[in-house]
């Protein structure tokens, strides 16, 4: 009698195979996809005909790519002006991937560079788990709603780490325009 295989979550299931047959790990892939303009995802789905526009499903007004969803979107425009506020900028500071990337490297008295990386990677994350919820389950957040939920997330990962030195200072300075 053959034995079935042990159930896995799709998503593991998937890295396990990507790792596997790549050899790379997960973080890796993550890395590739920070550096190609293209989300691989929709248009796999688009190309197999399984009725999924290749168009943003935030906002589904224009082709989806990095810097639509993550940036430029409607939707993605919103939440960061949401959180920008919080630091103490306004949402022109970027409008492309390299010029978001270049703030991330900017160094100045009123910010920690740790604070703003740890915004956008939150910010990243959950604008992709937005996306993933509207074009797999057809369920929808609000802007305000995610803003929420990422101050929720940066808050508990900032007093997740208060051991480390250079997390000491990161809740008053993410508080500081609440």
């Amino acid at each position: 009698m053959d034995s079935a295989p042990p159930l896995l979550k799709p998503t593991t299931f998937l890295a396990h195979e990507v790792q596997q047959k790549t050899g790379k790990h997960k973080t890796s892939i993550t890395e590739d996809v920070k550096k190609s303009d293209e989300i691989i995802t929709v248009h796999c789905l688009f190309s197999w005909g399984l009725g999924t526009s290749p168009n943003c499903c935030l906002c589904d007004s224009a082709p989806e790519s990095r810097d639509h969803l993550l940036l430029r979107c409607e939707v993605s425009e919103q939440i960061w002006e949401l959180i920008l506020r919080r630091l103490g900028y306004s949402h022109s500071c970027f409008m492309s991937w390299t010029a978001f990337i270049e703030w991330l490297s900017i160094t100045n008295s009123h910010v920690p560079r740790r604070l703003k990386r740890l915004v956008a990677h939150a910010t990243i994350y959950h604008i992709w788990a937005e996306r993933n919820k509207r074009l797999h389950d057809g369920i929808s957040s609000t802007p305000r709603t995610i803003c929420k939920l990422m101050d929720r997330n940066i808050r508990d990962t900032i007093l997740g780490k208060p051991h480390k030195k250079s997390f000491k200072t990161l809740m008053l300075s993410w508080l500081r325009n609440d």
